[in-house]
């Protein structure tokens, strides 16, 4: 369960607002000057950081930024909950610019603003949401061009993927967060508005929380044609042992054969790489080479 409430404190930490995370968020202007130095808590803001071009403004950044790989080169503010970051951890690196997560961070942005720190408060939930937060980290670091031509390379993966659907019958995903007990996702998350952008469906879709706890019953009883899970390393969870539960011969994915583990840290940081989950996915769910089960 620890491992599970880690991924959902980084799939909340994309999207939208900046100066004081208001709702709305406010565009880089000439009276706002470019940001020189960034703290960046956000793992998904981080990686947009570096898909833009503005790596050299990260002064500092969470134990959770983690991709790509050159980010761990970057000295740490500490974990990514209040527990583990502070204050002075943070204005040690003379910042100008703060990047939180909106419900994880909200504690910051009072203290950082009576410092003169403007803050940057991400909590995209979409896919649309997410293109628009690189758009806006483009404009308000100065990297308009690195965070359009971004934008373009996702929406053309987006259209490809979706192309693997063209003719088919949309299929039905149950996608598998944590067992014992058992979360998925919902209506508002972003793994669903992923599947919908490639012609999927979630089927838990219908329920209004991001990531509900739901039972097993109702998990067979809504037959998903494929079962997805985040693979950790060090998981004891397998294909194997999911297809060997009781009572889930029943479910078409189990009948099938279509149990896909996932990387986990891509599919929970919605940021510059939904292109490539889009790509993955569309791969698993709608194979050329069999076409839709």
């Amino acid at each position: 369960m620890k491992r599970f409430f880690s991924v959902l404190l980084i799939i909340a930490a994309t999207g939208v607002g900046y100066a004081g995370g208001s709702q709305e968020p406010a565009m880089q202007t000439d009276t706002q000057p470019v940001p020189e130095k960034i703290v960046s808590l956000v793992p998904s803001v981080t990686e947009t950081l570096f898909a833009i071009g503005a790596k050299e403004h990260i002064a500092a950044r969470s134990d959770f930024c983690t991709w790509p790989e050159d980010a761990a080169k970057i000295p740490s503010a500490g974990g990514f909950d209040g527990k583990t970051i502070s204050l002075e951890r943070i204005l040690s690196f003379k910042p100008d610019l703060v990047c939180l997560a909106r419900g994880m961070h909200d504690y910051l942005v009072q203290p950082l603003e009576s410092y003169g720190i403007k803050t940057f408060i991400s909590s995209g939930e979409t896919v649309e949401e997410t293109c628009r937060e690189i758009l806006q980290l483009a404009e308000l670091t100065g990297h308009t061009a690195g965070g359009s031509a971004c934008v373009t390379l996702i929406q053309e993966q987006l259209s490809y993927a979706r192309s693997y659907a063209v003719g088919r019958q949309p299929v039905t995903v149950f996608w598998e967060i944590s067992a014992a007990p058992y979360f998925t996702c919902g209506k508002d998350s972003f793994i669903t508005s992923l599947l919908t952008e490639i012609g999927a469906v979630n089927c838990f879709s219908d329920l209004k929380q991001s990531y509900p706890q739901v039972s097993e019953e109702s998990i067979i009883a809504r037959q998903p044609q494929v079962i997805i899970f985040p693979d950790y390393t060090g998981t004891e969870q397998t294909v194997a042992l999911i297809a060997a539960r009781r009572g889930w011969q029943l479910i078409p994915a189990v009948k099938n054969n279509r149990i896909y583990p996932v990387n986990a840290d891509l599919f929970s940081r919605p940021g510059p790489r939904i292109g490539e989950m889009a790509l993955e996915l569309a791969a698993l769910l709608y194979p050329p080479e069999t076409g839709n089960i």
